[in-house]
């Protein structure tokens, strides 16, 4: 794992492999690019971090805390006037275009679904950590969904297919009816 937060040249070198990442997947960059895109030697990069691995796991690491802080500060935010159709059509809809990472997100998922099985288990831990801060937030707009555990992992599923569809460019589907069927599962006793 790389060093702590705190130094400027971590931060330039994060904010630059999110770009890289957004513009040729993680696949494609290397660490050449990065000393690049960030004017640092490669001894400065290799000083925050031993491998590429530790680097894509700071960036799925900060990716997934980023959504969860943001999720969390929107709740509270609306605390008082979330409708379950707002809750809604903000995580279906807004959430994609909002949180600015559909591309990120996307290459971040493929690279922790091929052979790297550390990564994978990384990515596993925080996206489980996600999924908790999602469920905790849903239930106080579904207070009586009768099973919050399979419902937060379904309203995630969605979300990420959405997230497919926004970064393929597929038209949309019909907001309102699926609004609709969604607040039906999770109002359901």
């Amino acid at each position: 794992m790389g060093r702590p937060l705190g130094s400027k040249s971590k931060q330039k070198i994060l904010e630059a492999v999110e770009r890289l990442i957004a513009q040729k997947g993680i696949n494609h960059f290397s660490l050449r690019d990065i000393a690049n895109e960030t004017h640092l030697s490669p001894g400065t990069l290799f000083y925050h971090y031993a491998s590429k691995d530790d680097l894509v796991f700071d960036i799925i690491s900060r990716h997934i805390d980023e959504l969860k802080t943001e999720y969390i500060a929107w709740l509270e935010r609306h605390k008082t006037d979330l409708t379950p159709e707002r809750f809604l059509e903000i995580i279906f809809y807004k959430a994609v275009k909002l949180f600015n990472r559909a591309r990120l997100h996307v290459f971040i998922t493929n690279q922790c679904m091929s052979e790297n099985e550390t990564l994978k288990q990384r990515y596993l831990e925080k996206y489980q950590e996600w999924r908790g801060e999602f469920k905790r937030g849903l239930l106080n707009v579904f207070p009586n969904c009768p099973d919050p555990d399979t419902f937060a992992g379904l309203l995630l599923t969605i979300i990420d297919g959405l997230i497919v569809h926004d970064v393929l460019e597929i038209p949309g589907m019909d907001q309102e009816r699926m609004i609709a069927l969604v607040k039906k599962i999770g109002s359901s006793k």
